[in-house]
C-alpha cells in the first residue's frame, strides 16, 4: 500500500504558514500539507491506513523468483528494516555507512516495481558493482547506460534493471524521460546536491519564466518527477553543511520540502546581508529531526558492525572508461620480455592493470575517511604506491601512511603500529608484497586489493592481515578489477570461486584452491601471451 505526498487542509494551520513544502491552494483558503509534518503538527492523515513498515510486502518480494533462494539468508536485520520502511513509500531514504548493503537494499526495493521500468542513478566507478550485485543476487538483467555521444533509445525490457552515472545523466536526460522510469534508486544521492537548477528570465510582460540550467541537478529533478516511486541512498547525506540536505529531500520527495528558499530560511539559520542570502547554519533542529524520521531510515557504525560478518569479500570491475591511464610500463613490459619468464611477464601485467584504478581508489577512499572508517590499499609497483599515497593524502584531511619494500622493516613498523594504535579514520597505502605477509593489520574496516594476488596462497596471506584472532572490526576486502586487462583472467580462474562472505579462521575454499595451486598457475601463465595486447 502507497500512501500520498500531501493530504489537503481546508485552511492554513498557524505554525503552518511558514512551514515549508506547505502550498496554499489558489482558490479557496486551504492548503497542501505534506504528510512528513503532520506529527509535527499534531495532524493525523484521515485516509486509509498508512503503513509506515510492510513485512507483509517485503517477505512477498524476498521469495520471489526476482531472487535467488538463498539471499534471504545473508540479509542483515538493519537491511531488512531499511526495506520494510522504505516500500510503501513514494519517497524514502536510506543513511547508512559504507560497507553497510545499501545496494541489495536498493535491488529489495526495486522488485516491487514488478514488470515497471526500474532505473538507478550512481558514481561512474560504482556501475560495475552495481551490475554485479544484481547478477550476484538476482534474475533480472543489468543494463548499464554508457556513453555520451547520441544515446540511443530505450525499447523497455521487465527483465532489466538500468544503470546510469550520474557524471553521464545530462547526456541521457531525454532518453530516460522517454522512459519513464516507474522507481528510481538515487545511489550516492549527495552527488545531487546543487540547489541550482533554474534561472529566472523576465518576460516582456513582466512575469517570470524559470529555464532549466542543463547542470546535473536540473536533469535528476526533470527525471525524478516522471517516477512514481524514489529511494534515495547515500552514507554522507551532509558533505558540508545542512543546506545540502535540500536537494536530496526534493529528488526523493518533490515539492514537500518546499523551495531552496524557504528551507534555507527555516532550517539553515538564513538571513539576507549587503551581499544577498546566506544559509550557513542550522536552525529549527528538532522540527527538522521529526520530519526527517518520517522519510528516512538512519544506520548507525556501531548496528551495522554488530551483524556484519568478520570477513567479507566484494569484487568491483571497472570497464575502460572508469579506469585511467597506466603510468610507464612500456619499459618495465620491455624489460621482462628479454627475460622470457613468464611469471614476471604476469605480474608486470598485473602492476600494469593495478595502475589503471587509480581514479576508482581515491573516491573509495574518501568515501570510506568520510564515515570514519580505517582503509588499507594494497597496490603493485613502489612507484604507484608513492603516487597514490600522494594523491589520496592530498584529497582528505585524516592521517595518512605510504610504505613500500624500498622502506626499511623498522620504519613499516613503526607505521604499523601508529596504525593499530590509531582510533580516528586514517590509511595505510603499501604493496602486497612488503605488507601481504607477517604482518597484523586486523584493526581494518576496508582493504581495496587494487593489484591482485593470483595465487590462493597470497590470497590468503593478504586476507591474513585483517581476518585475525583478536580482531574487533569486521572487514569488507575488496577485489578491484580492470576490465580488458589480465585481472580479468585472474578474476576467471581464482576470485569466482571465492564466497562472499568468510569466517576467520580456516577458508575451506581457499584451503581446496591452495591444493590445486599448481594446475591454476599453469592456466593462468599458459593465458600471458594472449593477454599482452589487450593491457598495452
Amino acid at each position: 500500500m502507497r500512501y500520498p505526498l500531501f493530504i489537503r487542509h481546508p485552511c492554513i494551520p498557524t505554525e503552518a504558514d511558514t512551514l515549508p513544502g506547505v502550498w496554499p491552494n489558489k482558490n479557496n483558503g486551504g492548503c497542501r500539507i505534506p504528510l512528513n509534518s503532520l506529527n509535527f503538527l499534531g495532524l493525523e492523515y484521515s485516509g486509509s491506513l498508512v503503513i509506515k513498515n510492510d513485512a507483509s510486502h517485503y517477505q512477498k518480494i524476498i521469495r520471489s523468483s526476482a531472487f535467488l533462494p538463498w539471499v534471504g539468508d545473508v540479509i542483515m536485520p538493519h537491511q531488512e528494516e531499511t526495506v520494510r520502511r522504505a516500500l510503501p513509500s513514494p519517497g524514502y531514504h536510506a543513511w547508512s555507512p559504507p560497507g553497510s548493503g545499501k545496494t541489495l537494499c536498493g535491488l529489495l526495493w526495486l522488485a516491487a516495481a514488478v514488470k515497471q521500468p526500474k532505473l538507478v542513478i550512481t558514481k561512474a566507478a560504482a556501475r560495475g558493482t552495481w551490475r554485479e550485485e544484481i547478477r550476484k543476487f538476482t534474475r533480472f538483467q543489468p543494463k548499464v547506460l554508457t556513453g555520451t555521444k547520441d544515446p540511443a533509445f530505450i525499447q523497455h525490457d521487465p527483465r532489466c534493471i538500468y544503470i546510469v552515472a550520474w557524471e553521464t545523466l545530462i547526456a541521457w536526460e531525454d532518453v530516460l524521460l522517454r522512459l519513464k522510469p516507474h522507481s528510481i534508486v538515487f545511489d550516492e544521492i549527495h552527488w545531487a546536491k546543487n540547489p541550482k537548477r533554474v534561472r529566472p528570465v523576465l518576460l516582456p510582460n513582466g512575469k517570470t519564466r524559470f529555464d532549466s540550467l542543463g547542470n546535473t541537478a536540473s536533469c535528476a529533478s526533470s527525471i525524478s518527477r516522471v517516477a512514481q516511486r524514489r529511494f534515495g541512498l547515500t552514507a554522507t547525506p551532509i558533505p558540508n553543511r545542512p543546506r545540502d540536505l535540500w536537494a536530496q529531500l526534493d529528488l526523493v520527495e518533490p515539492w514537500q520540502w518546499g523551495t531552496f528558499h524557504k528551507f534555507g530560511e527555516r532550517y539553515c539559520a538564513g538571513f539576507k546581508d549587503l551581499y544577498g542570502w546566506k544559509y550557513d547554519g542550522l536552525s529549527n533542529e528538532d522540527e527538522l529531526l521529526a520530519r526527517l524520521d518520517w522519510c528516512r531510515y538512519k544506520t548507525d557504525q556501531q548496528a551495522v558492525m554488530a551483524n556484519l560478518p568478520a570477513k567479507r569479500r566484494q569484487f568491483v570491475y571497472l570497464d575502460r572508461e572508469e579506469q585511467n591511464a597506466p603510468s610507464g610500463f612500456k619499459k618495465d613490459i620491455q624489460k621482462v620480455a628479454k627475460s622470457g619468464d613468464r611469471s614476471s611477464i604476469f605480474e608486470v601485467m598485473l602492476q600494469e592493470a593495478a595502475s589503471r584504478k587509480r581514479k576508482y581508489v581515491i573516491d573509495r577512499v574518501k568515501d570510506a575517511v568520510g564515515c570514519g572508517q580505517k582503509v588499507v590499499v594494497f597496490t603493485g609497483r613502489r612507484a604507484d604506491c608513492d603516487r597514490l599515497g600522494r594523491e589520496i593524502e592530498k584529497s582528505i584531511s585524516a592521517q595518512v601512511w605510504c610504505a613500500h619494500g624500498g622502506v626499511s622493516t623498522d620504519e613499516r613498523d613503526k607505521i604499523r603500529l601508529q596504525y593499530m594504535e590509531s582510533s580516528d579514520p586514517c590509511v595505510l597505502v603499501g604493496t602486497g608484497d612488503a605488507w601481504g605477509e607477517s604482518v597484523n593489520l586486523q584493526d581494518t574496516d576496508l582493504a581495496l586489493f587494487v593489484m591482485l594476488p593470483w595465487t590462493p596462497r597470497s590470497i590468503r596471506q593478504w586476507e591474513g592481515r585483517f581476518s585475525r584472532l583478536g580482531q574487533e572490526r569486521p572487514v569488507l576486502i575488496v577485489y578491484v578489477i580492470s576490465r580488458g586487462t589480465v585481472d580479468e583472467h585472474v578474476a576467471d580462474i581464482l576470485l569466482d570461486k571465492l564466497p562472499a562472505v568468510a569466517t576467520i579462521a580456516n577458508d575451506e575454499m581457499l584451503i581446496a584452491m591452495e591444493e590445486d595451486m599448481s594446475q591454476i598457475q599453469g592456466d593462468l601463465l599458459s593465458r600471458v601471451a594472449g593477454v599482452g595486447s589487450d593491457s598495452s
